[in-house]
C-alpha cells in the first residue's frame, strides 16, 4: 500500500508501514523521540529510507519480552506483525534456528510456542481486567480498528503514526503495551515519561487533527493500556492529563521543527563538536555527600571506641 495524499488508512501490513509509504520520508513518533533524546543523525541512521542499511527488525525480534508483546498485542487487537508459531522449547538447535531465518528471511517474526501461548494468556487476562472496570467494548472488532495509520503533510513535510486501537467514534485513542517491569499506578509516571508516551499521543492527536479538520479533536482522549508480562498479568488503564499532553506538544515540536531543517538542508548533525561541561546529577551528589556523612560518623564512633579501650 502507498500513501499519496493525507488520510486515514485503515488495513495497511505491518510491512508496509514500517517500510515508510509516504512520497518522501516521514517523521513517526519514535524518530521524534530519537531526535529529542539523541540527535538527528541517529533519527537518520534509523530511518528505512534514509539509511539503506537499516533493518525494519533486527536480531532483538527474538528477545522473548518482545516476541510476547507482539504476539500479545496481534491478539488483543487482531492486527500486528505477522507471526510464526514455532513448536521448539527454545532457539538453540540448528532445526529451530532455521525456521527462524526462514521466518525473517520471509518477513515474519518468529515465536516460540509456549511463549505464543504465554501471550494468549495475558490477552484473556486483560480483557477480564478491562471488562471489570466498564471497558467492556474496548478493541472489540465491531467498535473500531486496530494498526491505524494516519498520514499527513505540513510544508512539504510528511508525518505518519500508527494507533493501536481506534474506535469508529475517534473520541478515544487508545494504546496497548506490554512490560516486564511493574505498571503499578505508583510507578507508572516514570514509564510513561521514559517510553515517551506525551509525544507519541501528541503525534496521534495532531494527525488526526489534521485528516479530520480538527472539528472530532475537540475532547478526544488518549489512553495506554499498560501490562505485565509476568502473572498474575496485572494491568493499568491511564489516560494522560492535558498537562502531560501539552508537554508532549512542546517536545513534538522541537522534534518537527529539527526534522524540517534536517530534511530541507540534507545536513544530519549528531552530537555538538564541542567540549561538554556536564553537571553532576543532584542524586548522584546527594548520594557521595550522604556517604561522606556515614563514613564521618563511623570514624568519630570507631575512635570513640578506641579511646575508652585505652582508659579502660
Amino acid at each position: 500500500m502507498r500513501i499519496d495524499r493525507p488520510a486515514i488508512y485503515y488495513g495497511m501490513s505491518a510491512a508496509d508501514y514500517f517500510a515508510d509509504p509516504c512520497p518522501v520520508p516521514s517523521l513517526t513518533q519514535s524518530l521524534a523521540k530519537l531526535l529529542i533524546a539523541r540527535s538527528p543523525l541517529h533519527a537518520k541512521c534509523a530511518h528505512p529510507r534514509l539509511n539503506d542499511t537499516v533493518e525494519e527488525e533486527e536480531v532483538e525480534r527474538y528477545e522473548k519480552a518482545k516476541a510476547i508483546g507482539s504476539a500479545a498485542h496481534l491478539t488483543l487487537i487482531g492486527r500486528g506483525k505477522d507471526i510464526l508459531v514455532a513448536d521448539f522449547d527454545a532457539w538453540r538447535t540448528n532445526e529451530a534456528k532455521k525456521v527462524r531465518a526462514e521466518a525473517e528471511a520471509e518477513g515474519r517474526m518468529a515465536i516460540l510456542r509456549h511463549h505464543f501461548d504465554l501471550a494468549v494468556t495475558m490477552v484473556e487476562a486483560a480483557r477480564q481486567q478491562l471488562a471489570d472496570v466498564g471497558f467492556t467494548d474496548t478493541f472489540s472488532p465491531d467498535l473500531g480498528n486496530g494498526e491505524v495509520c494516519v498520514a499527513w503533510e505540513e510544508d512539504g513535510i510528511w508525518f505518519r503514526s500508527l494507533i493501536d486501537w481506534l474506535p469508529t467514534t475517534m473520541r478515544v485513542v487508545w494504546d496497548y503495551k506490554t512490560s516486564e517491569m511493574s505498571v503499578a499506578p505508583h510507578s507508572i509516571g516514570r514509564m510513561m515519561a521514559d517510553a515517551g508516551w506525551d509525544v507519541q499521543a501528541a503525534m496521534h492527536e495532531r494527525g488526526l487533527a489534521r485528516v479530520t479538520q480538527g472539528v472530532e479533536s475537540i475532547g478526544r482522549r488518549f489512553r495506554f493500556v499498560a501490562q505485565e508480562q509476568e502473572p498474575p498479568y496485572a494491568l493499568t488503564i491511564c489516560e494522560l492529563p492535558e498537562s502531560v499532553l501539552a508537554v508532549g506538544r512542546k517536545k513534538l515540536d522541537y522534534a518537527v521543527r529539527l526534522w524540517t531543517r534536517c530534511m530541507r538542508s540534507g545536513e544530519w548533525p549528531a552530537y555538538p563538536a564541542e567540549v561538554c561541561v556536564p553537571e553532576y546529577p543532584a542524586w548522584a551528589e546527594a548520594a557521595w555527600l550522604n556517604r561522606e556523612i556515614h563514613e564521618a560518623a563511623r570514624e568519630r564512633h570507631g575512635s570513640r571506641d578506641a579511646g575508652n579501650l585505652m582508659a579502660g
